[in-house]
């Protein structure tokens, strides 16, 4: 029969075992995943500071032909960042002006050499700093408001479906590693940088075998320890483990008492701090995880609001476009059908984003089925203005354009228009191919309680081919990356190089696409909405 001691012995010992092994394989876990978050924000950062510098290299040296010059200068790129393994320079079209991996000792000099792989093309010619990672995912990285690198589609749509993007990328970086990530230049070149974790194996190699030996040593101790000192322990471990117990129960006020001042007492005091940072972390966690879930929510009422379909009206095309500048903004537009031949559209923006302005959206949009129909749309904005301004805080303000269109018995289109202090409307004449503004006024909503005298309802007058846009002023407000606005002349220019494609997507298309060719990688600072209607009969 074994002993309290020697029972003691090996409990304890099997315990500081498990508690060593645990501890281990967390800390080389957590270790293996620091290191590849540094890997991969090295080589982000890498890649943003030298890439201008590879494409300066490649045109004042290589191009010249001044290869021995060039290398030498790779050379001192290349030592800035170990776990950067090969740099490839191709231009917007896709073709290679340099691969490091095959010129190492001379310049290439055959053939023009272009990238055959479709997936690659792409990335190259994206506006947006790219990644693959090891399951053959590619990412684009978007900067938010705080200047952190969000994921999005190719299209700087975020991607909400995707539950591990920038998290896959650092924090399990273990099982996604980043192959390469591409860094477009101003539409005319885009470098590779291809990431290699030779680095870091090695380096988690060796942390796995000192712990290992640090393991071995410690339950050696321990063991020692317990011959020697197992009756003075058995008190303290076993109040120790209940508290542990209480601790991994959900009491995470549990505190143990410290009476000595030897390993024993120390792992108390160990104890205590992380039972105490953990209190202060699982709170922390909770408030996020309540954030996190109140902005998920928020968003997802959003998008519910904004129509999945475009309305069929006869004789008239409709296309839309809502890029935000936060997870929720201020901006949207609806289609409220109020009978068979009549319809109300609307765009709206409300001042600021986040939370506030999407939940003035959600009432706004509420009001405006509520009163459809009840009759002219100036009486609709009326007493949406009523409601709103009873019902919002007095610095929130929406913006606002509303057209009712109604086919007539003999199937000529009618449009009546309101402006609620929002931007004039666009209006592009397909029999004189100019385009004007449709001058709207009136004041904005939640700003007075009565604005029937300071709106003004009128009547647009549209011919066939004739091309409408409604817009928020993140389009004319747009900035470079020089701090210049796209503005309105540009505006309308673009309307006018567009009215000639054949559907009104391709309309919206190519006017958004000028707007983010202004934008460069300049921050995207207001929503960019936009409403497209061109009369077809």
């Amino acid at each position: 029969m074994f002993s309290i001691k020697t029972k003691l012995s090996i409990g304890i010992s099997i315990l500081i075992t498990l508690l060593f092994s645990i501890a281990a394989y967390l800390l080389i876990t957590e270790k293996r995943n620091e290191l590849a978050h540094d890997i991969y924000v090295n080589a982000q950062n890498y890649s943003e500071l030298t890439s201008k510098r590879v494409t300066n290299l490649y045109e004042t040296l290589l191009k010249e032909y001044s290869f021995v010059l060039f290398n030498r200068e790779i050379t001192d790129v290349f030592r800035k960042d170990t776990d950067v393994s090969s740099i490839v320079l191709y231009t917007y079209g896709g073709e290679i002006l340099y691969d490091s991996n095959v010129e190492r000792d001379r310049q290439y000099s055959g053939s023009a050499r272009t990238v055959s792989d479709a997936q690659l093309l792409k990335r190259i010619r994206s506006q947006l700093p790219n990644v693959s990672t090891s399951k053959s995912r590619v990412v684009y990285l978007k900067k938010n408001a705080a200047g952190v690198l969000n994921p999005v589609n190719e299209f700087e749509s975020p991607i909400l479906d995707v539950g591990a993007t920038e998290k896959s990328l650092t924090q399990e970086a273990a099982s996604e590693r980043v192959i390469s990530l591409v860094y477009p230049l101003d539409g005319k070149y885009a470098v590779e940088y291809s990431v290699t974790y030779n680095n870091l194996d090695d380096r988690v190699s060796r942390t796995t075998q000192r712990i290992i030996l640090l393991t071995v040593f410690g339950i050696l101790v321990g063991l020692g320890a317990v011959v020697v000192y197992s009756g003075q322990l058995t008190k303290p471990i076993l109040d120790l483990t209940s508290n542990a117990e209480k601790l991994g129960a959900g009491d995470l006020k549990v505190r143990v008492t410290v009476t000595t001042h030897d390993e024993i007492g120390r792992l108390g005091d160990t104890f205590n701090k992380m039972a105490a940072d953990l209190e202060v972390s699982t709170k922390a966690m909770i408030e996020r995880e309540k954030l996190g879930r109140e902005l998920d929510l928020a968003a997802k009422i959003q998008r519910q609001i904004i129509p999945k379909e475009m309305p069929k009206i006869d004789g008239l095309e409709i296309s839309t476009a809502l890029i935000p500048a936060e997870e929720v903004g201020g901006d949207c537009y609806d289609f409220i059908p109020v009978n068979d031949d009549t319809t109300v559209m609307y765009l709206s923006d409300v001042t600021g984003h986040g939370v506030p302005s999407s939940l003035v959206v959600s009432i706004a949009n509420a009001l405006m089925y509520s009163y459809a129909g009840q009759g002219t749309i100036k009486d609709l904005l009326v007493h949406v203005n009523t409601v709103l301004k009873k019902k919002t805080s007095q610095n929130m303000f929406m913006t606002l354009l509303m057209l009712q269109y109604q086919t007539q018995k003999n199937g000529t289109p009618k449009i009546s228009m309101v402006s609620a202090g929002h931007p004039d409307m666009l209006h592009y004449s397909a029999r004189t191919g100019e385009v004007t503004g449709e001058k709207g006024g009136g004041i904005a909503l939640g700003m007075v309680p009565d604005i029937g005298k300071l709106l003004t309802e009128r009547e647009v007058i549209v011919e066939k081919g004739d091309i409408l846009v409604m817009y928020s002023d993140g389009i004319p407000e747009a900035g470079s990356e020089s701090g210049a606005m796209f503005g309105d002349a540009a505006f309308k220019e673009s309307l006018k190089k567009a009215a000639t494609l054949p559907t009104c997507d391709a309309i919206r298309d190519a006017i958004v696409a000028e707007v983010k060719a202004f934008m460069g990688l300049s921050k995207q600072l207001d929503d960019i909405t936009l409403v497209v209607l061109r009369q077809n009969s």
